[in-house]
């Protein structure tokens, strides 16, 4: 019966302690910031990829937009996007997904939102509409993208970037 007690009590007072609570993420703030159009400022090739030199510069000027209903990714339109968004270490997370330090994709924060985005695509003459999940990161300045293992970095389309001289 102690043992049963003790349990119990370590039960009740573990989601009260702080660190066994996880960071609250505000992802309808998060989702708000993504609602613009992404453009391309870097690219960064993971160990594998897929992509030829010509395609890689083709999808370096399209943008990415998010809308309140639909997104314009580099791989068509989604409809009725569902998010879901978790807080992570962003060494970790590019080492994880990645295999490379984060520095070498330009993030210098210590963590990143990781955003899962849930859709369908709009059914035509040729295809059934189907289900399609995707993964960015977010670091509140940018979004990273993956094609076929370029990790393609963007930012809000409308920010102006100053330019460096060097190389």
């Amino acid at each position: 019966m102690k043992i049963y007690l003790y349990l119990l009590t370590i039960v009740f007072l573990l989601p009260s302690h702080n660190s066994c609570k996880a960071q609250a993420v505000d992802t309808d703030k998060i989702v708000n910031s993504l609602r613009t159009c992404w453009r391309h400022i870097s690219h960064e090739y993971s160990t594998i990829y897929g992509l030829e030199e010509e395609e890689v510069k083709h999808y370096a000027t399209q943008k990415v937009c998010f809308a309140k209903d639909s997104i314009s990714t580099y791989y068509g339109i989604f409809y009725d996007p569902k998010y879901t968004v978790r807080k992570v270490n962003a060494e970790a997370y590019a080492k994880n997904n990645f295999d490379c330090a984060k520095q070498r994709l330009g993030i210098f924060v210590d963590s990143v939102y990781e955003v899962t985005i849930s859709s369908v695509t709009k059914p035509s003459k040729k295809e059934a509409g189907h289900k399609m999940t995707d993964v960015i990161v977010y670091d509140e300045d940018f979004i990273y993208v993956v094609v076929d293992g370029v990790i393609f970095k963007l930012i809000d389309a409308n920010r102006k970037m100053e330019r460096s001289n060097s190389n």
